[in-house]
């Protein structure tokens, strides 16, 4: 995981990942923030978020104390690497758009499933959480203005729609969480096989897509996230 923050004209910096009202962070702190959600990122994929938070400061180079005052709880911490993952999928749907010739689409499918790989630790809260509702949000639209410019080239069939590419998407997680272990690299075949599923040639599916007002009851019957008690 990458972690960007920007210097302010006081000389602090701010994480563009952040909630829009968080309060930019003199440098060093930023530092240490940034090297704790990167050490965060890489010990969930590997071990899940069960992983203490000892272990992640070790690996960040900095004390508990630092890590505390920057994440009061391990639920917070939680929360800012997949505030943060979620940040890196909006980033790479819009480099996709950029590349026009409606190839963008392919190319965000790919990008976000390598993200989910080296966060599978996460997965359970990427799609699930609603209190990520607006950084989702500002991805589902880009991922319509990506399946509108690659319908409109003819790389993907006219009769995709956007719930398609939600499934699509969850079945990633699928894939990842069952292979990661035994064979890490199941999941490019399947996006091959996803992509070649959509291409204009190939069989028109025998079923209908879900609709939208499916999709949002799907969505509006996510569990809770789970809760990690206190600072362990």
């Amino acid at each position: 995981m990458t972690t960007h923050v920007r210097r302010t004209s006081s000389g602090t910096t701010a994480d563009p990942a952040a909630p829009a009202d968080a309060p930019a962070l003199r440098s060093d702190a930023a530092r240490n923030r940034a090297s704790i959600l990167r050490a965060a990122g890489q010990a969930f994929g590997e071990g899940g978020t069960e992983v203490g938070v000892e272990e992640i400061a070790q690996r960040a180079g900095v004390g508990v104390g630092t890590l505390y005052r920057r994440f009061p709880t391990k639920e917070s911490l939680i929360d800012a690497v997949v505030r943060e993952l979620l940040g890196e999928v909006r980033d790479v749907a819009r480099a996709a758009l950029l590349e026009g010739a409606g190839t963008g689409f392919a190319t965000f499918l790919r990008a976000s499933a390598e993200l989910q790989v080296s966060h599978r630790g996460c997965l359970a809260r990427l799609w699930n959480d609603p209190a990520h509702d607006p950084l989702r949000e500002e991805i589902e639209s880009l991922i319509g203005a990506l399946l509108d410019e690659a319908r409109t080239a003819g790389t993907v069939r006219s009769d995709v729609v956007y719930e398609d590419v939600v499934v699509l998407l969850w079945s990633i997680r699928g894939v990842v969480e069952s292979t990661a272990s035994v064979a890490p690299d199941a999941w490019r075949r399947h996006i091959d096989m996803l992509l070649v599923a959509v291409r204009p040639d190939a069989p028109a599916p025998s079923h209908p897509p879900m609709t939208a007002g499916q999709l949002r009851a799907v969505l509006d019957a996510r569990p809770p996230a789970p809760v990690q008690a206190g600072r362990d």
